[in-house]
């Protein structure tokens, strides 16, 4: 609660500029991270040792069988690993990009290894493609930056490798790098949007947060004074000859101080008519009223 937020501007990833700021967001929101991470990475895992049934069908030996059972495993290894990985920080910790990127780059390998074993048509790797920077985008949070990389990667790589090895024609290569620049771009603006109005609901509680609290220590200090005010109100203990009060320590102190330390008030002496007819007689102050008559 101690985060200042004036400087809680949003750049164009819709990310904050203030490094502060931004790593108090993401320690904020780590739960809901963590677990959306995990449960993708899970997921995607499930899905790319599933289709070990398409590889059964589709190789042509138990070499290749093995080959493509190995590939897979050793993906879904990586996938798995730091999907609990990432489960088990109770915090955001500075790795965490770097963790997601380099499993996302694992899974795009292991796409194109499998693609070029089993000679699969150059359009299941761009539909894969597709399906993987769209859950990157979507599912995966991660650094803007970071996650253009990685789709980059996944989707440019996909299409160099069905040009190079699965028989891509040159037109559809064209085709397929000139679809591919406005799906980065929409996931982009996917991106950037869920970004900014993530931090901006994070921005809203926070302000809500500091004006509960401001509202709190208001009511405290009213209540504070409320309970000096009763203390007024009550029995005062005076000495009968001096006049001092005893406090609620048991000290004896002049009234003035008294009253003081508990109201807003201040005392400035003087001397009533009676009192100074007492002291000085005729000879009293001038501007000292003559003593009242009963």
């Amino acid at each position: 609660m101690g985060q200042s937020f004036k400087d809680a501007s949003i750049s164009f990833s819709g990310e904050f500029v203030s490094s502060a700021v931004e790593k108090s967001y993401l320690q904020f929101t780590w739960n809901d991270i963590r677990k959306g991470t995990h449960l993708t990475l899970l997921v995607i895992a499930f899905m790319g040792f599933s289709f070990f049934i398409v590889d059964l069908i589709s190789a042509a030996d138990k070499g290749t069988i093995l080959h493509l059972l190995g590939v897979r495993l050793t993906a879904v290894a990586i996938i798995v690993a730091g999907a609990e990985y990432i489960r088990r920080q109770k915090d955001y910790f500075g790795a965490y990009p770097f963790i997601v990127v380099g499993v996302q780059v694992a899974i795009a390998v292991s796409i194109f290894m499998l693609a070029i074993e089993r000679h699969m048509p150059a359009i299941y790797v761009g539909v894969d493609a597709i399906l993987f920077t769209l859950v990157y985008y979507q599912f995966l949070s991660n650094r803007l930056d970071f996650t253009v990389f990685a789709c980059l990667f996944m989707g440019f790589g996909g299409v160099v490798v069905g040009y190079f090895y699965l028989n891509l024609p040159l037109t559809e290569f064209i085709g397929a790098f000139l679809f591919l620049i406005p799906l980065n771009f929409l996931g982009v603006a996917m991106l950037r949007s869920i970004n900014r109005t993530r931090r901006g609901a994070y921005l809203a509680l926070m302000a809500s947060q500091r004006d509960n609290q401001e509202k709190e220590q208001l009511i405290a200090r009213l209540h504070s004074a409320l309970g000096e005010v009763k203390t007024l109100e009550g029995l005062i203990p005076m000495c009968a000859r001096c006049h001092k009060i005893r406090d609620d320590q048991g000290f004896w102190e002049r009234i003035e101080k008294f009253i003081q330390d508990r109201t807003e008030a201040h005392f400035s002496h003087s001397l009533c008519p009676d009192c100074a007819q007492k002291l000085y007689g005729d000879l009293a102050p001038e501007g000292v009223p003559p003593p009242s008559k009963r």
